[in-house]
């Protein structure tokens, strides 16, 4: 919607309108969800203690290189449909339109593959936007078969955040509130990464380079959760 309307209207239109759904959603959160009291005191050091934990670190190097490959793909979608593919503002529309709902649908997907196994889950789905990434690159290039591989990527991408926020709360069940701020942390500093990186590939190379810098990436962070990342409970908390 974004993209339609920004050519219709602009952009500066386009994100006085994102503003408004925020201050929508606050207000909506605000009136709707329950106070809660804290359970505890968490301070700074608690974060390093967590962090130093056994496989946690290495979770967390895994999941930022899984966002990092993925940002470094979304945000320069757009560029590459436009230059690649070849589409109009209409067919980036569409395309995106398809990518959210497969995302949406991808939320379930991860809860339903998370259930039957949480290793397999955070293992496939980056190497599948990793083979995708691949995909888009060397494949020949039409609206259909990109808006396809868009749409899987959007559904392989909707089962992450199920997958990792399980992850944590089975290998840090003590101070799951200290590891997600880890998490989300790690999750923004993977967003600036991805982005950042990708903009001086993008100007280097072109979106197609950004395209195979972040398979890679995606393929070498299915690989370090296969090789060291651990899916089942530690023994005792702090070991």
């Amino acid at each position: 919607m974004g993209s339609y309307f920004g050519d219709l209207l602009g952009w500066r239109d386009v994100f006085r309108m994102a503003a408004l759904l925020g201050l929508l959603a606050l207000a909506v959160q605000f009136m709707t969800l329950p106070r809660m009291a804290p359970s505890g005191l968490t301070r700074l050091r608690t974060l390093f203690d967590v962090l130093m934990r056994p496989r946690v670190g290495l979770g967390m190097l895994a999941a930022a290189l899984v966002f990092t490959g993925h940002f470094a793909f979304f945000t320069y979608i757009r560029p590459f449909l436009e230059t690649v593919t070849g589409v109009g503002v209409s067919g980036v529309a569409t395309i995106l339109l398809g990518f959210g709902v497969a995302n949406f649908l991808g939320n379930y997907l991860g809860g339903w593959m998370v259930e039957r196994s949480l290793r397999l889950t955070m293992i496939a789905m980056p190497l599948l936007m990793g083979s995708l990434g691949v995909a888009l690159v060397v494949l020949q290039s039409t609206p259909a078969t990109d808006a396809a591989l868009v749409a899987v990527w959007g559904l392989a991408f909707g089962a992450i955040p199920v997958a990792w926020s399980t992850w944590l709360t089975r290998t840090v069940p003590d101070e799951a509130e200290s590891a997600s701020g880890l998490l989300v942390a790690a999750i923004n500093l993977a967003i600036a990464t991805g982005a950042a990186a990708g903009g001086l590939i993008f100007d280097l190379g072109g979106a197609l380079n950004v395209f195979a810098a972040s398979g890679a990436v995606l393929l070498l962070a299915a690989l370090m959760i296969l090789m060291g990342v651990r899916t089942r409970p530690l023994a005792t908390a702090g070991t």
